[in-house]
């Protein structure tokens, strides 16, 4: 069971009564933009369709089940629920319509799984190549993996502090004398 009224402003308040559960929505509408916000509350069903009434601050929704009565306050973009009956002495009822189903969206279906992608084929640009598993790049002498240091197939050696030229043999860099 669902019933839907117009608060004006393009706000749309849909009500709805699945099993013992009451489903309150607030649609704000306007151009190139549409809002909405849900309460869902135990109430149990319902005894005779929701009571919609304009007060001075705002709108209240009142709905009568054979065990209680529930007030719910729209007041914005809000919706409140009262723990006391307002006063609804000089209020104006407004019109809530039954609808057949209320229901804004349909559930979304779900995806079926990805397939594994492919491996990846080594890449090569000039003298530089790349494999993903292991994950290792080539360029030139050096080579690197992951998880290993740096290599370097080379005979030329160099000073890490300064970068001058030393050979294999050397203990300290004669530019600099920084260790080796």
């Amino acid at each position: 069971m669902a019933y839907q009224g117009s608060l004006g402003a393009g706000q749309q308040l849909t009500v709805e009564n699945h099993g013992d559960r009451t489903l309150i929505t607030l649609t704000s509408s306007s151009v190139g933009q549409q809002q909405s916000q849900s309460v869902s509350l135990q109430t149990g069903g319902w005894s005779s369709p929701p009571n919609l009434f304009r007060v001075s601050t705002g709108f209240v929704l009142e709905i009568i089940t054979a065990q209680n009565q529930y007030f719910v306050k729209i007041q914005a973009q809000e919706i409140i629920t009262l723990n006391t009956k307002p006063s609804l002495v000089n209020a104006d009822v407004m019109l809530l319509e039954k609808v057949a189903d209320a229901s804004p969206m349909e559930p979304i279906e779900l995806m079926s799984p990805m397939s594994a992608m492919k491996s990846m084929k080594p890449m090569k640009m000039g003298d530089m190549e790349m494999k993903l598993k292991p994950m290792e790049m080539r360029m030139g002498n050096m080579k690197m993996e992951m998880g290993k240091p740096l290599e370097i197939n080379s005979e030329r050696r160099f000073c890490t502090q300064c970068g001058q030229g030393v050979q294999k043999s050397d203990r300290f860099c004669a530019a600099c004398g920084h260790q080796l």
